[in-house]
């Protein structure tokens, strides 16, 4: 292969990775190994045969495909035709009886004349009829085209193909026209013995009819396609405009429209199911740390639990061996001594008798009779020299006892300036009164 034939070989290549259409087959790749001068062209599998073993089954049992079949695979080539020669996918069918618009061509290089559509370049994949083999021939010169189609099946080519003359896009509606006679008759339109006669028949262009169980329209759909005069032979656009397109076409949108929905619809249960599997793994996992959320606050528990009962025997321990070795309470405060030098000691009250007291009996001293010149009485005005009294009336006790003065008011006034007297008398230098020189140092 020349540089030039590689050259042709790539843009082809390119052409056909812009064919995207279901009812083609997909170009994945190409690699070309420059030690083995090689070009490999990778493109989509198919495993549903090809056309030729369809119809070979068909031949082998004495049986003839079923008309809807016929116009199903018609249909779907033509679509797939339809891209090639126009550059666009075909229309969707909204209402059947609508005239379908022309397609504008913007671009001529995404044109693309198959040329080489026979039964074993049809084949089937996933309920789908596709075309594939694109662009083979175009490669090659007309010569050796002719050549290699003569050795193998020249049954389906055109006749200004054999007559080497200038072709088009319609060329391939002539091919397409013999695929489908033979899908009616399970043999190609034109035979013969040699290649002049097979030549001359196809110049000539006479076939014999298709079985008569087969429609009208059928027939003269097919008669549409084998004309020899290039001018009156249908195109892909007015063949698509027949009814009977139409309604093949609306009704392979429906199917495409079920198989895009059951689709979806097993990707929304694949989604669900990984959901579900993904929902579970979260309980379970959040199952686990609640597990090690407990087992962990259970052992602080214990642990807390134990320190305390730790600290809880040690204090008791303490207690029990200071109650044992008879621990006493805490001294006095400074404070208490100091309130308790204002009254007298003990060695001031000496043991008395009284005159009615029986000979040997002990009576203490009253404060009276204990007045020495070292522990007088002060007068009270002294003692109330800064704060004079409410009444410096003083009533002296009788033998019945304390008489309280008769006025309430006074005795109120009285109670007051003695309770004041008794914080005075015991008032130290940090001005704390009795009261509180009790509670705070635990005076009883």
């Amino acid at each position: 292969m020349n540089p030039k034939e590689r050259t042709q070989l790539i843009s082809e290549f390119r052409i056909l990775s812009e064919l995207n259409h279901p009812n083609i087959v997909q170009y994945v790749h190409h690699a070309h190994i420059p030690e083995q001068h090689m070009l490999y062209l990778y493109m989509e599998y198919c495993d549903g045969g090809d056309l030729s073993y369809i119809i070979k089954n068909y031949r082998n049992s004495n049986e003839y495909l079923p008309e809807g079949i016929i116009w199903n695979i018609f249909t779907q080539i033509l679509m797939a035709l339809y891209r090639c020669h126009y550059g666009v996918n075909s229309p969707i069918v909204k209402n059947i009886y609508e005239e379908m618009e022309f397609p504008t061509i913007t671009d001529t290089t995404k044109i693309v004349i198959h040329r080489d559509i026979k039964p074993d370049n049809i084949f089937l994949s996933d309920g789908k009829f596709k075309l594939g083999d694109f662009g083979l021939a175009k490669s090659l010169e007309h010569e050796i085209e002719f050549a290699t189609t003569c050795v193998g099946t020249p049954y389906y080519m055109s006749p200004e193909i054999l007559l080497d003359q200038p072709y088009t896009p319609l060329c391939d509606i002539w091919s397409l026209g013999c695929v489908i006679y033979e899908l009616c008759a399970l043999h190609p339109p034109f035979q013969a013995k040699t290649h002049l006669q097979l030549q001359k028949k196809i110049q000539e262009g006479i076939y014999p009819d298709i079985p008569e169980h087969y429609s009208a329209s059928l027939r003269r759909i097919i008669s549409y396609c084998i004309q020899v005069d290039i001018n009156q032979r249908l195109p892909t656009f007015e063949l698509l405009q027949h009814l009977n397109f139409k309604i093949q076409m609306k009704d392979l949108q429906l199917n495409n429209y079920e198989l895009n929905l059951k689709k979806f619809e097993d990707e929304l249960m694949l989604k669900e199911n990984e959901l579900i599997r993904a929902k579970q793994s979260l309980s379970e996992e959040l199952n686990y740390q609640r597990k090690l959320i407990e087992q962990e606050v259970e052992e602080i528990r214990i642990n807390y639990q134990n320190e305390f009962q730790y600290v809880v025997e040690k204090e008791v321990r303490s207690r029990l061996k200071q109650m044992q070795i008879g621990s006493t309470p805490k001294s006095k405060t400074p404070m208490a001594q100091q309130t308790l030098s204002c009254h007298p000691s003990p060695s001031d009250f000496s043991m008395v008798t009284s005159p009615g007291t029986p000979a040997g009996a002990k009576v203490l001293k009253g404060p009276r009779e204990l007045e020495t010149p070292s522990h007088s009485r002060l007068p009270l005005t002294q003692i109330l020299d800064n704060d004079p009294p409410i009444s410096k009336k003083y009533t002296k006790p009788t033998n019945s006892g304390y008489a309280p003065p008769s006025s309430s008011k006074k005795s109120n006034g009285l109670i007051a300036k003695n309770a004041k007297l008794f914080e005075g008398a015991f008032n130290d230098n940090n001005d704390v009164g009795p009261f509180q020189t009790k509670y705070n140092n635990n005076w009883f």
